[in-house]
């Protein structure tokens, strides 16, 4: 009897940590849309790029414009960094996993603002007064997020930015290499779809927008809330203890 020819397959950890990065290239969307959300419809601020906020800030002391939003967004942000810092370090030391919660939480805040710009305006844009309560409601969850993907440690994959990734992404493409061994075929993926998917979500976010800022973050809290749940009842899902947070 001849015997068996067995198939080379990736091993259960390889396959793990590709399906995990499914789960942060679907973040990464979802930050870029809310970016999207906050700069077009709510008064050039950003929710998640924090460092834009910044330069927009100094923008406006030399040569004026807006200062409310970003000054709202940056302010947010760092509450929302402190709070999961919190969190974190307080479940971790009990010895309990708070990835899962970390989720949860961001999802139902990014579905709060929906709710409210919803309830305020419909499809419309936002009016003056409520523009202040979604940049914060959203800077605080992409704070919040942020500090969880420390922990998280996949930095081909932050979810928020895209800077450092495009560096590495171009270095790995240009002939001249330095000393150190090239990155692997998963490290190599993780980094252009953390591009592709920024350039997706800001996309997506910017068309969704024709449907009104209330109904677009809702549309993205859904999407967070399925992935939550997916990541949350499939094993499979789940990166392998070594790499899984907290």
């Amino acid at each position: 009897m001849m015997a068996r020819q067995t198939r080379n397959v990736p091993d259960d950890s390889t396959q793990s940590q590709m399906r995990i990065s499914i789960v942060l290239l679907a973040l990464t969307v979802t930050s870029a849309a809310v970016d999207a959300v906050t700069f077009l419809a709510l008064g050039h601020a950003f929710a998640t790029l924090v460092t834009g906020n910044v330069l927009l800030l100094g923008f406006a002391v030399v040569r004026g414009g807006p200062v409310l939003g970003p000054a709202l967004a940056v302010t947010a942000f760092v509450v929302g960094v402190a709070a999961a810092h919190a969190v974190i370090v307080r479940v971790s030391t009990r010895g309990r996993r708070w990835f899962i919660a970390a989720l949860a939480a961001e999802t139902a805040v990014i579905c709060s603002a929906g709710i409210y710009a919803a309830a305020v305006s419909g499809s419309q844009g936002l009016p003056a007064h409520a523009k202040p309560v979604v940049i914060v409601l959203l800077a605080c969850a992409m704070g919040w997020r942020n500090r969880a993907m420390v922990d998280v440690d996949i930095p081909e994959m932050p979810t928020t930015v895209a800077q450092t990734t495009l560096v590495k992404t171009i270095s790995d493409l240009l002939p001249f290499h330095s000393g150190t061994a090239r990155a692997s075929a998963l490290t190599r993926a993780r980094r252009a779809a953390t591009i592709l998917g920024m350039f997706t979500g800001a996309a997506a976010g910017t068309l969704l927008l024709r449907l009104g800022p209330g109904p677009t973050l809702l549309v993205v809290a859904g999407i967070e809330a399925a992935v939550t749940a997916i990541y949350a009842r499939t094993p499979r899902l789940r990166p392998p203890a070594v790499a899984e947070p907290p």
